[in-house]
């Protein structure tokens, strides 16, 4: 018997086995699933990958041999290498190399080896003995409910209460017009309204008024402004009248001088001969490599300078300029002497 039993049974205990000189076997848990084309339902179960890269021996193969065959632990090697070697001749002879209930070895067209693992393995202990079911689709009934609605009957009383109204307001309207009727009749034949039956108090007639109407006249009151509006001034309302009329007219208003016609012009700072571009040879998070940086450049001849901190990085320039054209020109002689990766920064 071959390794491949000592192989199957070790899957079932631990993740990860190793065959020296070959690669090493992944369990992955899996959970149940439904296969729709099969219309199947599989257990939850481990399924196994290959990595031919995990080379470096853990030790269980080899314990599990020796203890099977009585080795100790170098001739179990020798005993697994030498299976591990007809592998490696079956695969190149037949193309292939199938473990049972484990997987088939072969070669792609790039002559890489490739694994595919048996679909039928589980290497789940507490899946043990279960197997795929068949998926019946259980039919989901709609249930409707039906709605009832009650049908409304209107009470005896509103059908046999409605001609009765219908009469009442009839019966109003005629004694109305009756009553209209019999007063019209009782003016036209000289009856005075008083004399009738339900009407009480004086009667009320028209008086003319006989009293002689005197012609109304108007007479306006005319009244002038003093010339010189200023002050408290008593003004008479006519010139033969003795009421006399006290109003204020007020002071004569004041010119504003006006101090200077100059108008003020806010300037502007100036900003000539500030540096503002800055060719920059690198930024730090640590103090200390920008400093080196600055006396390295500085070494060189360059006329480096320390920027402000910005955020958590402090910037080194190889040289700060108040103009573009001077600070592109320095910018190209840089990466074309001593860093390409040098760049321009405005502020």
């Amino acid at each position: 018997m071959g390794i491949e039993r000592d192989l199957y049974d070790l899957l079932h205990e631990h993740d990860c086995v190793i065959v020296p000189e070959w690669g090493g076997f992944l369990a992955h848990y899996r959970a149940a699933r439904l296969e729709e084309g099969r219309r199947l339902i599989h257990p939850p179960g481990k399924t196994v990958g290959f990595n031919r890269h995990l080379l470096r021996t853990d030790g269980l193969l080899a314990e599990r041999v020796a203890k099977r065959e009585g080795l100790d632990h170098a001739n179990a090697m020798a005993r697994i290498t030498e299976e591990v070697a007809a592998w490696r001749r079956s695969l190149e002879e037949e193309g292939r190399k199938k473990l049972d209930r484990i997987g088939i070895f072969y070669h792609d067209q790039e002559h890489n080896l490739q694994f595919d693992p048996d679909e039928q393995a589980n290497f789940l202990k507490e899946s043990f003995g279960l197997r795929p079911v068949a998926a019946v689709r259980v039919p989901v009934k709609l249930v409707v409910p039906e709605v009832t609605v009650p049908p409304v009957e209107l009470p005896e009383e509103v059908t046999t209460r409605a001609p009765r109204w219908m009469w009442a307001a009839a019966a109003g309207v005629f004694l109305l017009g009756a009553a209209a009727l019999f007063a019209y009749w009782s003016i036209g034949n000289g009856t005075p309204i008083a004399a009738l039956p339900w009407i009480s108090g004086p009667q009320q007639t028209y008086v003319a008024d006989t009293a002689p109407k005197l012609p109304l006249t108007a007479n306006a009151s005319v009244f002038t402004l003093p010339d010189e509006p200023l002050g408290i001034t008593t003004i008479p309302l006519s010139e033969n009248d003795s009421v006399e009329l006290t109003v204020d007219l007020g002071a004569s208003p004041e010119v504003a001088v006006r101090d200077t016609t100059n108008v003020v012009v806010p300037t502007k700072p100036s900003t000539a001969g500030r540096a503002r571009f800055h060719v920059i040879g690198g930024c730090f998070a640590q103090s200390e490599n920008a400093e080196r940086l600055l006396k390295d450049l500085q070494n060189k001849g360059f006329p480096a300078v320390r920027l402000a901190q910005y955020g958590e990085l402090h910037p080194v320039a190889y040289g700060s300029y108040s103009d573009r054209a001077s600070a592109l020109s320095a910018l190209e002689d840089v990466r074309s002497t001593s860093s390409v990766q040098a760049w321009l920064l405005v502020r």
